[in-house]
């Protein structure tokens, strides 16, 4: 059995995994099936991530087979499709008591601050394990996760946003898009063409580049967060209107405060997503979604897989392995 090592010099390695133990009481015994590569996995990688350094196993976006549970696991039972919530909260903090398990301030995320979930075999607790309906693909179910991010960007909104627009249209900017459809009218700027493209096939009812100026807005999200998207982000949001920052910073950004603070455009912060968020995508997941997928690799060829992601014509890679199941 192998797992898959980001490493410190900068290559993707496919490591020997040992034999993980029998699940305790609690736990879930899985078999990945389907595993997606983010940008903050190729941040790591290229070592630019500001909080992780490799070497790492990578692997947070997971949908896996269950092959056995401890006497306690009530969330599923072997033979079932489950994502995995790679957040992994303490369930005992203030936050975590309310439900607001992405606020835990002891929380780490598997592939980051623990060891990640690209592994022929995984053992994880079962309270993270969200069953997959029957019915929904196992690939359309690899995309749960960045699906998740984008429902609860949304509703860190306001309930009638009103006029939106989106910055950005990788992976997380679309998945704001689907979340978001019959909301409002929607703008998407995107310097890719084929993103543009895909963005106006899932329901965007106007794409731009960046070099053209985007209409006045009364929600913005800007799911790069960069000091360029965050000028463009304060200048087209209307007076009284609001803009949630949905991509991760690098580091400190300015922010046009003079502008912000004379027109009251609230600045909102959105931070990866609750269970809830996972089960309402697993529910009733866009059937359209699968369309972000642009690539899938055999889990022998992780390496080509993290190159594919190179290309900017790329939205979503995946890496998978056989399903048990199958």
């Amino acid at each position: 059995m192998t797992q898959i090592v980001l490493g410190a010099d900068g290559a993707v390695h496919l490591e020997p995994l040992k034999p993980p133990p029998d699940p305790g009481p609690h736990d879930v015994l899985l078999a990945p099936v389907h595993i997606g590569i983010c940008g903050s996995d190729v941040h790591v990688l290229r070592k630019v991530h500001p909080f992780i350094t490799p070497p790492v196993i990578t692997g947070h976006e997971c949908v896996a087979r269950v092959l056995s549970t401890g006497d306690a696991v009530t969330s599923c039972a072997p033979g079932d499709l489950v994502v995995v919530n790679p957040l992994h909260s303490c369930g005992k903090c203030p936050a975590c008591l309310r439900g607001a398990t992405n606020l835990c301030s002891s929380a780490k995320v598997l592939g980051f601050g623990l060891p990640g979930l690209a592994r022929d075999r995984v053992t994880v607790a079962g309270r993270f394990c969200h069953r997959v309906p029957a019915g929904v693909p196992s690939r359309l179910a690899a995309l749960t996760e960045p699906l998740a991010v984008g429902r609860h960007a949304v509703s860190r909104a306001p309930a009638e946003p009103g006029r939106i627009l989106i910055i950005g249209g990788g992976p997380v900017g679309l998945a704001v898009l689907l979340a978001a459809r019959g909301a409002g009218p929607i703008t998407l700027v995107e310097p890719v063409q084929a993103k543009r493209d895909l963005a106006a096939a899932l329901g965007a009812d106007r794409v731009l580049s960046p070099d053209e100026t985007p209409p006045d807005a009364d929600t913005t999200f800007d799911c790069v967060a960069a000091a360029p998207t965050l000028a463009t982000a304060a200048r087209s949001t209307t007076p009284g209107g609001t803009i949630v920052v949905v991509g991760v910073p690098h580091d400190a950004t300015e922010v046009a405060l003079p502008r912000l603070q004379r027109w009251e455009i609230d600045v909102r912060g959105t931070g990866l997503y609750r269970g809830e968020d996972i089960d309402a995508v697993l529910a009733g997941p866009p059937a359209d979604a699968e369309r972000l997928i642009t690539a899938e690799f055999p889990s022998g060829r992780a390496a080509d897989a993290f190159a594919a992601t190179t290309d900017p014509d790329q939205i979503k890679v995946l890496i998978g392995w056989p399903d048990p199941a199958a």
